[in-house]
């Protein structure tokens, strides 16, 4: 039966878990990157995010591997608002977006699969 399909499912799954995981993503860092901006909360989300990313570089999957890649380079950009915050919080929000951005033409892609499936 799914080789009567004019879509892949695969493909179509991968689509619909990447535009989740990327706007999500893009939406966190964008969060992120505002509550930086208050003093204490802000370094204590940055250790919190390069902790978890730490524990992430150790994990055993490759999924795990990237996630704990992109937590740490967050947590490295949130404290290096300490020392340089305009530039930290610009590329913040660059990233949040372009996350966010990737993640809504992923989505436009997996709602074109769904109508060509049906």
């Amino acid at each position: 039966m799914e080789r009567n399909l004019p879509v892949d499912p695969k493909n179509l799954s991968d689509k619909g878990t990447k535009a989740v995981m990327s706007s999500a993503a893009g939406l966190g860092l964008l969060g992120v990157n505002a509550l930086l901006g208050i003093p204490v909360v802000g370094t204590v989300i940055s250790a919190g995010l390069l902790g978890l990313g730490a524990i992430g570089l150790f994990g055993k999957t490759k999924t795990d591997k990237t996630s704990g890649t992109v937590l740490a380079i967050a947590g490295v950009a949130g404290l290096t608002t300490l020392f340089v915050p305009g530039l930290a919080h610009s590329l913040l929000g660059i990233g949040g977006v372009g996350l966010l951005g990737y993640g809504i033409y992923h989505l436009f892609g997996f709602l074109r699969g769904i109508n060509r499936k049906k």
